[in-house]
Parts: structure tokens; C-alpha cells; sequence
């Protein structure tokens, strides 16, 4: 069957080839548990690809844009971020900052070392010609400068990476080690000239001119350990726990905040500026918790932006402002919950108290620069983090990273927002334009420090790192480049949880309650079972996905369409069951939440006002449940191996699930088929797009390969979708094998606010010419697409629909796919309506206990919530 070249419509492709490096790197990883968020896994990244013309970007041309560059530009990374910037505001940062660097005024050339950790020998220290042997180097690491290398330039590099000396081979190779000589002198020679100074002699085939770099390997004392004499111990420190917070899941921060609550500690709650639903439902904590306070000076930390630094940096600032006597700073986020109780991680803490907690990336350097993109520049503005160009780090000192999350004793802190020396505040220049400062700031700065003697290699926490799963590029919305991020434990990773009681970790992440709480209920009987007395809905979820009071995040049309559908619903079959006793009229929706039980959806709960005819305000809550419309038609040979087709949109490739909880589409989403196979025989199979109007939108052909598998498949199609029954068919060898019909609804209001005959007719009638490159009428028979004609007249007619004609299609294509499956009520009613339930007494209500995730009073005895 012809289809369309799949190749150039896949979401997400991975192009990175695994070097000897990378593949030791990932061992590494793999064995450790740990890797590091930021990762190019591409030939060229992202903005580089833009073939943009290298003539630069000059005034004149900036002005007609609106915006004035000081500069001819000449970096084709910010000439390609200018142009997709959408504010002339960001334009103009792009342009400041692009000129800035390639004027020489951004960054340092070099920076001051203070760390009295020194090597055998002073900086440049010079110990001879060396011999080396191709089957066995003398040193470990090499990097080819073919018109700069000298000594000089060698020693910086070989600094720069944490490495004891540095060899000058074959005139243009420097190579770095922690050890050198064991191929000895004899017969060596140097003499050929450095590339970049002729001056001096760069080794020679097989020999290193070999010299000191001054500084010794990087002194770390280890992890630690949870042996504890109570002489160690005493006097317990104080943690300031700083939780950086993000999202809408109100009841797992509460749950966390439970988890690790104790009266003598301090919480400060950081909650993203753009999460005003968060912030403000997190406000009351203030009160009831003394110990407890939210910051008011709020940053947008969009993953890997350099606001989550300037975040910490003002954190720590007002912490040490504050009355609180705290000793150590600890962050943990949203996702991150306790695997030990909090008093091992107090006693760890006091047992080595003054040092500093960070875990470093493993064993290479370079290579961490290079897949972290500490060697480019990046900028953030408007919610984005856009690449600039390369840059050259500053020289002398050592450059580190790797976790974000860490343990800072309070001197450390205090000399982190007030020292005014040269390495601090040229650093704090530096990580301003810097990819995921936060997993590089705190180490180089530690390492190049007074420091330097306190490092503990330990984040305290065990992070869920799956590579192949994680690192699919998902956040290349808000940045220029391939990222990583962890996966969330499942509940069949307890096990290896648990395999970590004896080792000095305290924290593991990511835990999610909409994916998985099934693993924290176990967290929560492990670490406090004897203490858990309400098990009440502690197998449910609720997670808020629509407040009326958020003014500035906004909801998406289709979401507020089919809320406002569903309130209709609910109000005609209240009508139903009351025998027409309890007829209100639907006013306004307040909150709808996603429902969760035994870590399977339940559908949405939609709150809402009416009024009733006897002109009463009446509250109700409905629970609407999605039907499913999958259906096996000929599962023919290894086809059979299909389990199941869901369509919806913001599908998670890391966790293989739909952000869009409730499936929820319309003509302006991106839709995407999740295909389930079991293992079994390879397949080609074809997937074709059918609209309401019998219109074949796409077809595409896709490799099924031989194991088991979620997969995710993205149609490239032109918008606006014609609303109503979409089907998708998979075919195998010409034969239809499945299909799963999907409901895509019109739109009831367009920017908030209701739709006219003209905008109807604008959104609602599909797309001006092909879904796709090309018409796939003549695949009508193959697909069995039937009475054309008059589908498409049908169509036709809806899609002039508005007013209340609207309402009655969009209410008759919810009643298709969605159900009500209950009806609660809250506060003062009618008589008329007095037979229906409460919600506080609806197990499936959000208005319902959860004693899991609610706050209460201090117990005086033990200091606890629990």
C-alpha cells in the first residue's frame, strides 16, 4: 500500500552514535544509578541544523525585525535563536548577549584556583620527554589541537578536566593522566614543533614532553557511611529542606512534606511562578506549620534554565536572612520522596557535619563538557533556553558537575551569597549562561575553593536513570538541546529500593502518584507502617487540572469545551434520576481533577456551579468515565501480537502515557496513536487517519520490531482537525486488523469565549486542501470507507453549527464516548435535591477524605504530622 514516508514524520529520533567514551560512560551510569540531566545525543544540535547563511545579522537588518543589535553577529546558533524568538523584548537579549561575547566582554579568560590541595610540582613544572607505546598508553586521556597546542594550552585543558599532568605528543596531541613514566626515557624524543608556539617542542612520534598541571586528583572522603556512635551525632544538625516545586499535584506535595516533617527543621517552599494553582493552595501551610514558609520572589525553572540557579542563589540568601538556626540545606522537589526515616539523614548529616554534599558525573570530564554543553552558550527568555554559539571555558580551574541535588552546610552557603572574590562572582557571570547550572555551579566551585577538602561524593538520593527510555530528547520545547531525565520507580522497583538501607542514600527520585503510587504506598508502610492508622482512599489519587481562580495560566479551549459539555450532561441526567425533581440550570465550572484508583484512571471529576429553579446556589461534582472504542476486526498471523491502539495528545516518551489524562481533543491538537505489541514475529503494518467526512486524512507504513513494546506514532497533519468520530485503522498486508475510533470535539469557544457562525465555520471544516502531502481517496476501498457522499454533507452542516445547535452536537458526541457515572453535592441544598449523595461522603470525590495527603496539627509528644 503507498504511504507516506515515515522517516520524515517521526516525533523524536535519537542520532547519536555511542563512542568507546560514551559506552564506558554509560557503564558507568548504568552501574552507579546515576547520570546527569543534560546530554547532546546528536551529530549537530537542534538550532545548529538551522542552514542559515554565515553573512551575519547586522543593525540595519535587526531594526526592520524591532530590535537594534550593537553588532554585526556572526554566530549562526543566535542568528537562527533570533529568529524564533517571539518577543522583541528576547530578540534584543539574543542580540546584547551575542555581541557581548564575541566583543570579549561576557566571560573570563581565566580565573583564580584557592584551593590549597596542590600536586607534587607548581603549574608548568616541566619533567622531560617520556616515551609512550600505542598498545599501552602512558596516559589516559588525549584530545587533538592541531593549530593551537603548546604547553600552555595543554596544561589549561588538562586542568580544566582534573587531571595531574599533561603530555605533548606528536606536535599537535596533548594528552592528560594522573600518572605518567611507566614506558621510561630511554631512546625518547622530542622535537617536534607546537603547532601554537615554535618556539617550544611538542614531544614526538610516541614520546610526551611531559609537564605538571598543580593540583593533585580530586580529594573527595567518599559517600559516608551509617555507622553512628552517639558521640557523632551530637548535637543534631537543623535542615533547612528548600523544595523546589512545579506542576499541579497539590497531594504529593502535601504527602512529601508529611513524609519529612519534624518541628526542629525548616521548610521553604519554592513554587515556579507560572503555578499559581500550586502556590496558592500551598499558601495555608504558613499558618498552620510555623517552621514552614513559602518564597514571594518566585522564578519561571524551566528544565535546564538558568533561573533554577538564580532560584538557589536567592533561596539560600533569604534563608539566611531568616531567624531560622538552620544547619544544612537540603532541596528536594515534587518527585523526590524519603527511602530512610528523617532521623538517619539528621544523624548522617551531624556525624559529618561542615562537609558539602554533591555527586560528581564519573570518571570523564571532556566528556561530560561536551554532552552536558558547558562549552556553549545558552540564554533564557521567553520561557525558552536558547543555544548561541560555543564558548571557550575560563582557565585555571578545574571544571565539575553532576547531580543537582545537594547537602550545603551553612558557611558554605553564607560564603556562597555574600564572598565577593574574584572565582565566585566570575562564576556566578559564567553559569548565567550555562545549560543545568545547578549540576555544575556548586561543584566547580567547591573544587577550585578553600573548600575543597569538604567534598562528600554523595546527592543523598538514588535517581531512577533508564536511559533508553529517558533520553528522548522530550524537552526540546523549551531548549536547544537533547536532554535526560529520569524515570519514575514502578512498583516492581521496590526491591532494589529497599537494597539501598544500608548505603547513605535518603531520597529517591522521581516518584509519581499519577504513574505509580502504588510505590509510595509501600515507601509509606516501609518507613512509618506502625504509624499508619487512616488507610482511608489510600489506593485513590486526585490531581487538579482546572481551577476557576487561576486567572494568568489559562485553559485550553478544547479542555473548557468539553468541561462545559460535561456539566450539561450531568445537569440532563440529575434531571433523569430524580424523576425531574431536581432540575438545575449549569452556570460555571470551578475545578476538575483527574480520579486515580489502584494506579488505573478513573476519569475526570468536574466541579461546578447551578442554581436551581427556586433561584439557590447548588454545588455538584460529577464523575465522567472515557469509553474506550478499540476494537480487533482480523488479527491475521503476527498481527496478533497487537494488544491495544489508544489516540490521544502531549504523549510522555518517557513513561509511554498521555499527559493529556482525559484524551481530550480538538481541532488544534497533535494527536498520537499508542500502539501496545507483545514479543513476537517482526511486521510491517500501515496506520491510516479517517475523519468524520469519510476523508482518508494519512497513511503511513511502520516497523514493528520483534520485541514487546509501547510505542508512540505522531501524524503529521495539517490543522484544523474536523471535529467529531476520527477512526484509525491498522492494516496488515492490505487487510484491516484494528481500529479505535476517537472523538475529536469542536471547539464551544474560541479564546474563552463562545463561537459565531463566522469562527465555526473558521475552525470547524477541517483544514484548506490535504491533511497531508497528498490525496489518499484511491485507498477508499482497501480501507472499506463507505458512504461518502453523505458523510461529507453531514459534515458539512456541523460545521456551521453554533449557538445552541453547537451545544447539542458537542453534548451528542460526548454522550458517545464519555459517561456519568455519579452525581455529589456540597453545602446548603433545596428540598428537591436533598436525595442526592455529599460529596465528603463519595469515596470517588475530590471533596472526600485523604487523610494521606492532608496536613495536620503538630503532635506535641513527637514533634510529627503522622
Amino acid at each position: 500500500m503507498a504511504t507516506l514516508d515515515l522517516d520524515s514524520h517521526e516525533e523524536v529520533r535519537d542520532t547519536r552514535v555511542l563512542t568507546e567514551e560514551d559506552s564506558e560512560e554509560k557503564k558507568q551510569e548504568d552501574e552507579d544509578g546515576n547520570a546527569n540531566e543534560g546530554e547532546d545525543l546528536s551529530e549537530e544540535v537542534l538550532a545548529s541544523e538551522e542552514k542559515l547563511p554565515n553573512e551575519g545579522l547586522g543593525i540595519k537588518s535587526g531594526l526592520l525585525a524591532g530590535y537594534a543589535p550593537p553588532c554585526k553577529i556572526e554566530s549562526a546558533q543566535a542568528m537562527s535563536a533570533i529568529e524564533r524568538a517571539t518577543t522583541r523584548e528576547c530578540k534584543q537579549e539574543i542580540a546584547d548577549v551575542a555581541c557581548g561575547i564575541q566583543e570579549g566582554g561576557v566571560y573570563p579568560g581565566s580565573l583564580p584556583n584557592t584551593c590549597h590541595l596542590k600536586g607534587n610540582h607548581s603549574k608548568g613544572h616541566y619533567y622531560g620527554c617520556y616515551l609512550d607505546d600505542a598498545e599501552d598508553r602512558d596516559m589516559t586521556h588525549q584530545k587533538t589541537l592541531p593549530t593551537e597546542n603548546w604547553s600552555q594550552t595543554c596544561i589549561d585543558y588538562c586542568l580544566q578536566i582534573g587531571f595531574r599532568y599533561a603530555g605533548l605528543q606528536y606536535g599537535r596531541e596533548c594528552w592528560c593522566g594522573n600518572s605518567f613514566g611507566k614506558h621510561g626515557t630511554t631512546g625518547a624524543a622530542c622535537n617536534q614543533r607546537c603547532p601554537g608556539n615554535s618556539k617550544e617542542f611538542c614531544g614526538g612520534y610516541l614520546t610526551n614532553d611531559v609537564y605538571s598541571t598543580g593540583i593533585q586528583e580530586r580529594f573527595s572522603n567518599g559517600p559516608g557511611n551509617l555507622h553512628f556512635e552517639e558521640e557523632d551525632v551530637r548535637p543534631k544538625v537543623r535542615v533547612l529542606f528548600v523544595l523546589t516545586l512545579n506542576g499541579r499535584q497539590v497531594r504529593q506535595v502535601r504527602r512529601l512534606l508529611k513524609a519529612i516533617y519534624h518541628r526542629d527543621h525548616f521548610y521553604l517552599l519554592h513554587v515556579d511562578a507560572r503555578q499559581e494553582y500550586l502556590f496558592r493552595e500551598l499558601l495555608p501551610l504558613e499558618q498552620l506549620l510555623s517552621n514552614v514558609r513559602l518564597v514571594r520572589k518566585r522564578f519561571a525553572t524551566i528544565w535546564g534554565g538558568a533561573s533554577l540557579l538564580d532560584a538557589h542563589l536567592h533561596i539560600i540568601e533569604e534563608a539566611l536572612e531568616m531567624d531560622w538556626m538552620w544547619d544544612y540545606y537540603v532541596n528536594l522537589s515534587e518527585s523526590d520522596y524519603p527511602i530512610k526515616k528523617l532521623d538517619s539523614l539528621v544523624s548522617y548529616l551531624s556525624k559529618y557535619r561542615g562537609h558539602i554534599f554533591l555527586k560528581s558525573h564519573g570518571r570523564n570530564t571532556s566528556l561530560f563538557v561536551r554532552k552536558q554543553g558547558l562549552d556553549q552558550t545558552f540564554l533564557q527568555c521567553d520561557n525558552h533556553l536558547w543555544r548561541l554559539g560555543t564558548r571557550t571555558l575560563p582557565s585555571g580551574i578545574q571544571v565539575d558537575g553532576g547531580s543537582d541535588w545537594v547537602g550545603l552546610p551553612r558557611h558554605f552557603c553564607l560564603y556562597v551569597v555574600t564572598s565577593k572574590d574574584k572565582l565566585l562572582t566570575e562564576l556566578k557571570k559564567l553559569y548565567k549562561y550555562t545549560l543545568l547550572p545547578v549540576e555544575s555551579f556548586f561543584h566547580t566551585l567547591l573544587h577550585n575553593s578553600h573548600f575543597c577538602d569538604k567534598w562528600m561524593e554523595n546527592n543523598l538520593h538514588v535517581t531512577n536513570w533508564n536511559r533508553k527510555r529517558g533520553c528522548k530528547c522530550q524537552h526540546k520545547n523549551v531548549v536547544d538541546w537533547c536532554g535526560c531525565s529520569p524515570n519514575d520507580f514502578l512498583s516492581q522497583d521496590l526491591d532494589r529500593i529497599l537494597s539501598y538501607e544500608v548505603k547513605p542514600i535518603f531520597f529517591g527520585r522521581k516518584f509519581e502518584a499519577t504513574v505509580n503510587q502504588d510505590i509510595i504506598n509501600s515507601m509509606d508502610v516501609y518507613l512509618f507502617g506502625n504509624e499508619m492508622t487512616d488507610v482511608t482512599a489510600l489506593t485513590s489519587y486526585w490531581q487538579n487540572e482546572y481551577h476557576h481562580l487561576d486567572h494568568h495560566t489559562g485553559v485550553d479551549d478544547t479542555f473548557l469545551s468539553f468541561y462545559l459539555s460535561f456539566m450539561r450532561l450531568t445537569t440532563t441526567r440529575l434531571a433523569a434520576d430524580t424523576t425531574g425533581q431536581c432540575q438545575v440550570v449549569p452556570n460555571k465550572v470551578l475545578q476538575v481533577h483527574l480520579f486515580q484508583r489502584g494506579d488505573r484512571n478513573q476519569g475526570l471529576l468536574v466541579l461546578f456551579e447551578t442554581t436551581s429553579k427556586e433561584g439557590t446556589r447548588l454545588v455538584l461534582e460529577s464523575h465522567m468515565m472515557l469509553r474506550q472504542h478499540y476494537s480487533v476486526i482480523n488479527p491475521t498471523g503476527p498481527a496478533g501480537r497487537l494488544i491495544n491502539l489508544e489516540v490521544g495528545s502531549d504523549f510522555d516518551l518517557k513513561e509511554a502515557i498521555f499527559r493529556n489524562y482525559g484524551q481530550l481533543l480538538g481541532p488544534y491538537s497533535d494527536l498520537v496513536l499508542r500502539h501496545t505489541w507483545g514479543p513476537g514475529t517482526p511486521l510491517v503494518v500501515s496506520i491510516a487517519w479517517i475523519d468524520p467526512a469519510k476523508v482518508i486524512a494519512a497513511s503511513y507504513d511502520i516497523n514493528i520490531t520483534s520485541e514487546g513494546q509501547i510505542g508512540p506514532f505522531k501524524p503529521q497533519l495539517k490543522q484544523p482537525l474536523r471535529p467529531g468520530v476520527w477512526t484509525c485503522v491498522l492494516m496488515y498486508r492490505y487487510e484491516v486488523i484494528a481500529q479505535v475510533n476517537f472523538l475529536v470535539l469542536p471547539l464551544s469557544v474560541f479564546r474563552g469565549n463562545p463561537l459565531d457562525s463566522r469562527k465555526a465555520g473558521l475552525h470547524h471544516n477541517g483544514p484548506i486542501g490535504y491533511y497531508a502531502k497528498q490525496d489518499f481517496s484511491e485507498f477508499e476501498e482497501v480501507l472499506r470507507v463507505t458512504n461518502v457522499r453523505e458523510a461529507r454533507a453531514a459534515a458539512d452542516e456541523n460545521g456551521q453549527k453554533h449557538g445552541r445547535a453547537l451545544e447539542e452536537w458537542t453534548d451528542s458526541l460526548c454522550a458517545e464516548f464519555w459517561s456519568v457515572q455519579d452525581i455529589c453535592r456540597t453545602g446548603a441544598v433545596s428540598s428537591n435535591c436533598a436525595s442526592v449523595k455529599k460529596c465528603e461522603e463519595s469515596p470517588w470525590s475530590s471533596l472526600s477524605p485523604d487523610p494521606k495527603s492532608t496536613i495536620t496539627a503538630v503532635n506535641p509528644i513527637t514533634g510529627l504530622i503522622r
